[in-house]
């Protein structure tokens, strides 16, 4: 596995450049946001050239910022220089360069566009485009938290080169939480205003969540010690997570009182490729003796298996050509998930493939390639299911509720039918923590009314980072 898995990744270093954008919001001191926007380019993806001395390589970024109006607030276009190597070999350069930019922006809604080239490409160079949406906040009146940041290093070292934010340098990760094969991962955020939330002693909790089992990881939970609130307040911890799995997890960090009582949680999620996993043995005789599913009803089972894959799963599936491989994968990733706990039998998996494919079908696609279809095959069957076709200027929507999921309690999913034709019932808001979270969703099911009426509703999707977790 861990040979295919590195000739995937080398694979995309001929293809295109590889970069990453991270828009993260910090606050001054006096309560006024800003955003440092960070660009992580993976150098094995960049091609190098003699220079004095040694190699080095280029990319020319151009940044455009448009408002909700489609009106460009921002833009640059600048050459990235990647520090030079003694040679173009991937073990001297295998590592993301950063370039940062600080950006102060009235409070709303913003998209970025970036355009990517490296001019050294051959046979000729490829522009790579990325869109990317993020939310300007209005100055702080009040407590308020930043944006979490991952970092391989955090030390109390001012005169060091890299990125610095009050008195402690950064090795910051910026590959928007995808990880390959960490150690050690830092998480880094800001607090303004904590005594504007309590006058009494608080400490800072991080714990680290399984986010496809909805399940504690034991013994990643760290708390610092209780401190008195202030107007500012750093915190960072080290999280060792060499040992994990692949997977998707979610990083909470939880704001407590001295005596336990949580004032206010936020999170971010990453994702581990881990090649340490050990290889599991299959063969096209166990699936013929196991399964025996033709090809097109295997490629069916194996798209819904992604929705409980990890991420080095779903990169191998992606590359999975012949019937031969199919099978023999698997074979293999049931083989793997085969009786052990909190994972899911094939028995009862295919039990859901079959109800969301009697179930939920649109007229535009299977039913568990749709947004109910996945939910119900991830999660299982809901405990409560309210249906709302009736409701004057509203779109038809339903709402799914779970008692329990893994560590969340009453978790519910929200499907509405905005076409009123093909029955899809796409995702429109979730409390799961790292689902889609649409803090407007009442508002949004009311926008027949506002189509009638020249009103007009926001639609944000706030599932992917930070999320706004106050009790109440």
């Amino acid at each position: 596995m861990r040979g295919t898995l590195l000739a995937l990744f080398s694979g995309w270093v001929s293809a295109q450049v590889l970069f990453y954008v991270e828009p993260v919001r910090f606050y001054t001191l006096e309560g006024e946001p800003y955003v440092e926007l960070f660009l992580g380019v993976d150098a094995t993806s960049v091609v190098y050239v003699p220079a004095d001395p040694g190699y080095q390589g280029v990319v020319d970024f151009t940044l455009v910022l448009k408002n909700k109006a489609d009106q460009p607030v921002y833009a640059d276009k600048f050459r990235f220089a990647l520090p030079p190597v003694p040679d173009t070999q991937h073990v001297q350069r295998q590592r993301i360069y950063m370039d940062v930019r600080r950006l102060r922006l009235a409070p709303g809604l913003y998209t970025l566009e970036v355009e990517a080239r490296d001019p050294h490409q051959q046979p000729r160079p490829q522009i790579v485009k990325a869109i990317t949406q993020f939310e300007a906040p209005p100055p702080a009146r009040g407590f308020f938290y930043s944006d979490l940041l991952f970092a391989r290093h955090i030390r109390r070292d001012t005169a060091s080169s890299v990125y610095q934010r009050h008195g402690l340098a950064l090795d910051l990760w910026i590959a928007n939480g995808f990880l390959v094969d960490p150690d050690t991962l830092f998480v880094y955020g800001e607090l303004y205003r904590v005594d504007s939330l309590t006058a009494e002693p608080y400490y800072v909790r991080v714990r680290v969540l399984d986010a496809q089992l909805s399940k504690e990881v034991p013994e990643l939970t760290l708390r610092q010690r209780p401190r008195r609130p202030g107007p500012f307040d750093v915190f960072y911890f080290p999280l060792s997570v060499r040992s994990l799995p692949s997977g998707v997890y979610l990083a909470q960090v939880e704001l407590c009182r001295n005596d336990g009582e949580v004032l206010a949680s936020w999170y971010r999620r990453f994702s581990i490729f881990s090649t340490r996993e050990p290889l599991v043995e299959a063969s096209e005789a166990e699936y013929d003796a196991l399964y025996g599913f033709p090809e097109s009803q295997l490629d069916e089972l194996l798209g819904a298996s992604m929705y409980l894959a990890t991420p080095v799963e779903k990169s191998f599936m992606k590359t999975l050509r012949s019937l031969e491989d199919k099978k023999r994968f698997f074979v293999a990733f049931w083989k793997k998930r085969e009786g052990k706990p909190g994972q899911l039998s094939f028995r009862e998996f295919r039990q859901r493939f079959e109800y969301a494919q009697q179930h939920f079908k649109s007229s535009l696609r299977p039913g568990w390639k749709t947004d109910r279809g996945r939910v119900f095959i991830q999660y299982g069957p809901p405990n409560d299911m309210q249906f709302f076709y009736n409701e004057p200027d509203k779109y038809p929507y339903q709402i799914w509720t779970y008692n329990q999921l893994g560590a969340q309690a009453q978790v519910f999913f929200v499907f509405y039918d905005p076409d009123l034709i093909t029955g899809e019932y796409p995702l429109l808001h979730s409390n799961k923590l790292g689902e889609i979270q649409n803090r407007n969703w009442r508002a949004f099911l009311l926008r027949a009314r506002a189509a009638a009426t020249g009103e007009t509703e926001i639609y944000q999707r706030v599932g992917s980072g930070s999320a706004f977790l106050f009790p109440g």
